[in-house]
């Protein structure tokens, strides 16, 4: 029998491929989960207004069921497509979770003080792709919808980023429907814009390991911290770019001042790592963030954005 010559490269095992430490990090993670909002205790929400009617009973069955089934479908097609292992491995839904857990607790333990952070619905996950809130401490509404992404391939990044793009255009911000304050306990719809957040496999399973070993160091200083402002950044820059060009587009008006909100923010939350020493003593940041791959797909696709604009 002829062997095969093409030498095969032998992967180390992820972290995450034993169970018990998955349910390890899922115990140290259960308060994220804990938080995340019920849609059942939704009913009767914002009543008195001209959104009460979307959280009749009728209207919260509704969407339940749409949660049951996307999950169904979800699951019989990883199934179907034999993809549950590369869903895994590469930008699918288990890693993207335990993304969005891990940075949604490290937002509520010191990544930026002035700021909160909730996993949104299981609805307003599946239906507008939305993974978690951040709020300010000064109130109101001025938070940031995050859309975790985990993944190598620009080419994910870019689809989702083409994808927002046209919401942009037309002025619209996202509605999550689900939102329960972390504050004040009221529960309700809010608006805000949503952004796109990149992060690799190697970036999971770094603070995964973290986690697990009680690695606080990591935790507090992992520059996904610093990459995940730049990204945001990134998009607020892009979009205040284009409303500039179009500003005198009714339709706009209102988007254009919730990202301009959102853009007076980063200032501070740039200060406010910059004079964490511990951060910038880390000789690999300016590696880490010229090679991160969402970071350099937002670049391309803000310049893209502008070249456009300008024909």
């Amino acid at each position: 029998m002829i062997e095969n010559n093409v030498s095969t490269i032998k992967q180390e095992p992820s972290i995450l491929d034993s169970l018990p430490n998955q349910l390890k990090l899922a115990k140290m993670l259960e308060n994220v989960y804990e938080n995340r909002p019920n849609i059942k205790s939704f009913v009767g929400a914002m009543a008195g207004t001209k959104y009460e009617k979307n959280y009749s009973e009728e209207v919260v069955e509704k969407d339940e069921l749409y949660v049951k089934k996307t999950l169904t479908n979800i699951e019989e097609y990883n199934r179907s497509s034999g993809q549950e292992e590369f869903k895994r491995v590469e930008g699918g839904f288990q890693l993207s979770e335990i993304l969005q857990a891990m940075v949604i607790d490290r937002l509520n333990n010191h990544w930026f003080k002035e700021f909160k952070a909730i996993m949104t619905s299981e609805f307003d996950d599946l239906a507008v792709g939305m993974d978690g809130i951040m709020k300010h401490k000064d109130g109101g509404y001025l938070g940031l919808s995050l859309d975790f992404t985990v993944t190598n391939k620009e080419e994910n990044i870019y689809k989702k980023l083409s994808g927002e793009w046209e919401n942009v255009e037309k002025g619209e911000v996202r509605t999550v429907k689900y939102f329960e304050d972390p504050d004040t306990k009221e529960k309700g719809c809010l608006l805000v814009p949503k952004f796109i957040i990149g992060a690799s496999k190697k970036d999971v399973e770094e603070l995964a390991s973290a986690y697990l070993n009680n690695d606080t160091e990591v935790l507090e200083n992992h520059p996904l911290k610093y990459v995940i402002l730049l990204q945001i950044q990134e998009q607020v820059r892009t979009v205040l770019d284009y409303y500039e060009i179009h500003k005198d587009d009714p339709k706009i008006q209102f988007a254009k001042k919730q990202y301009e909100a959102i853009e007076k923010l980063i200032p501070g939350m740039k200060n406010e790592i910059q004079s964490d020493k511990k951060m910038f003593e880390n000789i690999d940041l300016y590696k880490y963030t010229k090679e991160n791959i969402s970071l350099d797909t937002m670049r391309r696709f803000s310049t893209m954005r502008q070249q456009e604009d300008t024909l």
